[in-house]
């Protein structure tokens, strides 16, 4: 940033100094600008071009575009590609249209993006290049669209642009993630009869999609590959290798991967160790994660954001409350400043660690200060309170939320039914289900189980097999909890449970309206 703002200035002092200004450096001074997000300022630049006579180039059109996009004008953009258009005030490039068509497609405006190209295809002098196509197809296959992506591959070709590795990365990333397998083989098998060299991100690519489904030994070969052909795997590759490991429990093999890419000269980043600190974390190594965590700036890397965040949910779900207050401090320390994720781990943390009050006090600082605080956050100390026996509290934050213009979720109902009915407070539960069809929360499974389990245990039999029955007819089952319930209240009742009966009538229910 700080040699734009310096470009800038020395623009200013050309300027005032009254040397002549040609329109090279006038481009590079819109184009500064615009990298400092005043592209309204580059508009002015604009009319300095007209006051001193000099012919605008599309060169630079192209940067104030550039810049309208940066900024997320879209509409701007447009218009300005209109009128460059209609006016012809100068001669259109395939880099124009490659500007326009990127950024509409980077601002999720994909069908206005091909239709400029297939306008293109058929009009103008400049035609879309194989970069115009790769940034439709990489829009695509990130929006899932994988069969408008590969029609528009074939569309390419017909055209005489041949795809290159680009191409097939966007296309072959896309493919992995759906596991869609057997197109991944097709794609592979034209590269290769079409001589384009997989490259390191091609590799990266499968490494990722095969650890994904699990299946390590073809990752692990797919690097012998990469090797033996010449290219080396990089930080991403080897990344993606160790993330598979962990995920699959096997902190010590993404630990030697770790080893392993050090040996030969591929340093790790910050992203790389958070691989490992979380893979521990999970397995409840929270001791390994810190040590690991404590390495990060012995090597020259800076945790990030994420990075603590990670290790602070780690050493609350270790019980290290007074660790974790120790790491967010040097975190601030650090200037690296918690964001609402964060607040709402350690929110969490509190919670579980009976430590409910510091999760209120947390609570109501971050309502005063900042990040305020949303349906998660709520959620969560109204789960604490409700465990830490003060349901009143509980209850009165529940009601608060609309006038803090939140609504309830799924997350927050279920909260107040498990609580409500660990209370004794059964008309309030049942209401609660109401209360969430009404504001349009469709109850879920959990929340059915919890509120049968919660009659079941009051003996309310009555109520839990009507609404056991309800949840039946929406598709939902009885979890093993509640299983264990009914089968506890039916052995100690004897063979002419009550419970049992009712049991028996809804399933004769269910069958007769079958036939």
């Amino acid at each position: 940033m700080g040699c734009y703002r310096d470009a800038v200035s020395l623009f200013r002092d050309i300027f005032a100094s009254g040397v002549v200004i040609d329109n090279c450096t006038l481009s590079i001074a819109a184009n500064s600008l615009a990298r400092l997000h005043r592209v309204d300022l580059g508009f002015a630049i604009l009319g300095s071009h007209l006051k001193l006579r000099l012919v605008t180039d599309v060169v630079f059109f192209n940067t104030l575009l550039k810049g309208l996009f940066l900024q997320g004008m879209v509409h701007d953009a447009s218009w300005l590609f209109q009128k460059l258009l209609n006016e012809k005030l100068c001669e259109l490039s395939e880099v124009t249209l490659l500007i326009l068509i990127d950024g509409l497609c980077k601002a999720r405006h994909i069908g206005k993006a091909i239709k400029l190209l297939h306008l293109f295809e058929e009009k103008g002098n400049c035609k879309p290049d194989v970069n115009a196509y790769n940034a439709i197809i990489d829009s695509l296959c990130k929006d899932k669209m994988m069969d408008d992506a590969l029609a528009l591959l074939t569309k390419m070709r017909e055209k005489g642009i041949p795809p290159d590795v680009v191409s097939y990365n966007s296309l072959l990333h896309g493919l992995c993630t759906l596991s869609r397998w057997e197109e991944v083989n097709e794609l592979l098998k034209i590269m290769v009869d079409s001589r384009i060299p997989l490259d390191v991100l091609t590799y990266s690519i499968l490494v990722d999609g095969f650890c994904k489904e699990g299946w390590m030994n073809y990752a692990e070969k797919i690097i012998e590959t990469m090797i033996q052909q010449g290219v080396d795997p990089n930080v991403v590759t080897y990344s993606a290798l160790m993330d598979g490991y962990c995920i699959q429990g096997k902190i010590d093999s993404a630990s030697e991967v770790l080893n392993t890419m050090i040996q030969r000269g591929c340093l790790p980043d910050v992203h790389t160790y958070g691989i490992l600190i979380n893979g521990y974390c999970k397995s409840g190594c929270s001791d390994k994660a810190m040590q690991l965590f404590e390495e990060i700036p012995s090597i020259g890397l800076k945790p990030t954001l994420v990075t603590y965040s990670s290790m602070l949910e780690c050493l609350f779900q270790a019980g290290r409350c007074a660790d974790a207050e120790k790491l967010f401090n040097k975190m601030v320390e650090n200037q690296e400043y918690p964001d609402l994720v964060t607040y709402n781990i350690i929110l969490d943390g509190f919670c579980k660690n009976d430590r409910v009050p510091q999760a209120l006090s947390l609570l109501r600082m971050m309502e005063a200060k900042s990040p305020i605080p949303d349906i998660i956050s709520y959620s969560t100390v109204i789960n604490g309170l409700f465990k830490d026996g003060k349901s009143c509290s509980a209850i009165e934050l529940f009601n608060a939320l609309p006038s803090k213009g939140l609504q309830p979720n799924v997350i927050t109902y279920r909260s107040m039914i498990s609580g409500l009915c660990q209370e004794g407070l059964l008309e309030d539960a049942k209401g609660m289900l109401k209360k969430m069809e009404k504001n349009g929360v469709m109850p879920d499974s959990v929340a059915y189980n919890l509120l049968i389990r919660g009659l079941l245990k009051k003996n309310e039999h009555c109520d839990a097999i009507l609404h056991l029955d309800e949840m039946l007819k929406l598709g939902f089952l009885p979890d093993d909890a509640t299983c264990e319930i009914l089968l506890k209240s039916i052995l100690r009742e004897g063979p002419e449970s009550t419970l049992l009966h009712m049991l028996l009538n809804i399933k004769e229910n269910d069958q007769k309206s079958r036939s």
